[in-house]
C-alpha cells in the first residue's frame, strides 16, 4: 500500500477511535489507536489522541508519555497546552506551566489555557498572578460564567472586594438563572458585614428560586449570622422538607451544629456532628465536624474521645487547618491523660512539622501559633515567648498571642504579668473573659 493510503488509513482510525473515545468506549478507542500506530507510528495524532485516552482514564503519567511523542513529532502549540494540562493533573504544576508559556511562544492561547493557567498559579498560592490568567481568560472568552466565577472569588481572596462587586453584578447580570451569583453577592455583602442586607438579598434569592436547596442554605447562613437562632432552627426544618435537600445535608447539619453550639445546646451539637461524619463517602471526608466535635469532647474533658479524634485527623493527613490542630491536640489530650511520656516525641513532632509549614508558607500565622502552643507544653518557655514576640511585630491585633503569654507567665510564676496580658487580650476579644474567669484564671 502506497505511503499516502497508509497515511490516510491511519488517520481514519484516529478519527474513529476520538468518536469512540468521546462515547466512553474506551476499549475499542484503544484498539483503533494501536492499529494506527502500527500502520503509520510516524503519525502525531496517533499519540495525541491516546493522549487524551489516558487523561479520560485519569492515567495522567502515560498522558504525558504520549504527548511528549506527538511532541517529538510536531512541535505544535495545542500539544504544549495538553502537555501542560497533564502535567498540572499529576501535580507537576511548575513544569505545567512551563509548557503552557511553551504554548503561549508558539502562538497558541485559548482562553481555556489561560484559564488553566490561572488555575495553575492558584494551585501555587500566587492568587495575584491567578487573577490575571483568569481575567485574560475573560476578555478571551467573556460567554463563560466559570471563567467569571473564578475570578471573583480570587478578588475576594486578595481582599479586592470593589472589584469582586462589580465582576459579580456583570455575572448576575448575563446570567440570570445561575445560583453561584446569588451565592457570591450574599457572600460579599457578609464579608462587608452588611448583615441585613445579605439576609434580605438572600431571603430574595431563595423566594426566586424556592427548590434551591443552596439558596436557601445562604438564608439560613445569614439568620444564624444576625443571631437569631430560634429562626435559624425552624428554616432548617423547613430547608429539610425541600425537594433537593439531600444534596445539602451535610451543610445544613453542619450549620444546625453551629447553630446549637451557640445555643449551648451541645447533645445536639455533637449529634450533628456525627451526623456529618455519617454522610461521609469514599470521595468525601469531613474534616469539619471532626474537629468541632473534637473541641466540644475537649470542652466535656473527655480526652480519650478528642484523641480518637485527632488522631484520625492526623492520619488522614490532608495537610488543612483540622490536620494541624489535631498535630497539637493529640500529644495534648495525651499529656491529660497522664500519657506523658507517649506525648513529649509527638510533641516536637509537631514542632517539626509546623517548622516546615511556616517555611512554606510565612503568613500562617495559626500555625505559628501552634508551635508556640508545643513549646510551652514541653516547657520550652524561652522559645515559646520568642516566638510570640516574632508574631506579636506581624499584628499587635491578636488576642492569642496575649493569651498564651499568660499562660507562659502562669507557668514561670509571673501572675501579675499574667493577668496584665490577659486584659490585653479582653480588649481585643471580650468574651475571652468568660471562659478565662470560668477556668479560675
Amino acid at each position: 500500500m502506497e505511503t499516502n493510503e497508509l497515511r490516510l488509513e491511519a488517520l481514519d482510525l484516529n478519527q474513529q477511535g476520538a468518536l469512540l473515545l468521546k462515547a466512553g468506549n474506551i476499549q475499542a478507542a484503544k484498539e483503533k489507536f494501536d492499529k494506527a500506530i502500527e500502520i503509520d507510528p510516524m503519525l502525531m495524532e496517533n499519540y495525541k489522541n491516546y493522549g487524551d485516552l489516558h487523561m479520560a482514564t485519569q492515567e495522567y503519567r502515560e498522558a504525558k508519555s504520549m504527548y511528549k511523542k506527538a511532541l517529538l513529532i510536531e512541535k505544535r502549540g495545542e500539544l504544549y497546552f495538553l502537555y501542560g494540562n497533564a502535567c498540572f493533573m499529576s501535580d507537576d504544576v511548575h513544569e505545567g506551566l512551563e509548557y503552557y508559556n511553551l504554548a503561549i511562544t508558539s502562538g497558541y492561547d485559548s482562553d481555556e489555557m489561560l484559564f488553566f493557567m490561572g488555575m495553575a498559579y492558584e494551585y501555587l498560592n500566587d492568587q495575584h498572578m491567578a487573577l490575571r490568567y483568569f481575567q485574560k481568560a475573560c476578555i478571551k472568552n467573556p460567554s463563560r460564567p466559570d471563567y467569571l466565577i473564578k475570578k471573583i472569588t480570587t478578588l475576594v481572596r486578595l481582599n479586592m472586594i470593589d472589584g469582586a462587586e462589580e465582576s459579580n453584578d456583570e455575572l448576575l447580570k448575563n446570567n440570570p438563572e445561575m445560583y453561584d451569583g446569588y451565592h457570591l453577592k450574599t457572600q460579599l455583602l457578609i464579608h462587608k458585614g452588611e448583615l441585613k442586607e445579605a439576609m434580605e438579598f438572600a431571603k430574595a434569592a431563595s423566594i426566586r428560586f424556592p427548590q434551591d436547596a443552596d439558596l436557601m442554605y445562604d438564608y439560613v447562613k445569614c439568620v444564624a449570622l444576625s443571631g437569631e437562632l430560634e429562626l435559624a432552627y425552624k428554616l432548617i426544618e423547613t430547608a429539610k422538607k425541600m425537594k433537593y435537600f439531600e444534596d445539602s445535608k451535610q451543610a445544613f447539619t453542619m450549620l444546625e451544629a453551629q447553630v446549637a453550639a451557640e445555643k449551648n445546646d451541645i447533645e445536639r451539637a455533637i449529634a450533628c456532628c456525627k451526623e456529618c461524619i455519617a454522610l461521609e463517602n469514599a470521595e468525601y471526608f469531613d474534616g469539619e465536624a471532626r474537629f468541632m466535635l473534637m473541641n466540644f469532647y475537649l470542652a466535656q474533658k473527655d480526652y480519650d474521645s478528642a484523641l480518637e479524634i485527632a488522631t484520625t485527623l492526623i492520619t488522614k493527613d490532608q495537610e488543612d487547618s483540622y490536620y494541624y490542630a489535631a498535630l497539637y491536640y493529640k500529644p495534648f489530650c495525651l499529656r491529660q491523660l497522664g500519657r506523658v511520656e507517649e506525648a513529649k516525641p509527638l510533641y516536637k513532632e509537631a514542632n517539626s512539622i509546623y517548622r516546615l509549614a511556616t517555611l512554606e508558607n510565612p503568613s500562617a500565622i495559626d500555625i505559628y501559633l501552634y508551635r508556640v502552643m508545643c513549646l510551652k507544653d514541653i516547657e520550652e518557655y524561652d522559645k515559646a515567648l520568642e516566638l510570640l514576640d516574632f508574631i506579636f511585630g506581624i499584628s499587635e491585633n491578636i488576642a492569642e498571642v496575649y493569651t498564651l503569654r499568660a499562660d507562659v507567665y502562669r507557668s514561670l510564676g509571673k501572675a501579675t504579668l499574667a493577668k496584665e496580658e490577659l486584659q490585653k487580650a479582653y480588649k481585643l476579644k471580650p468574651d475571652l473573659k468568660n471562659v478565662y474567669e470560668q477556668d479560675g484564671k
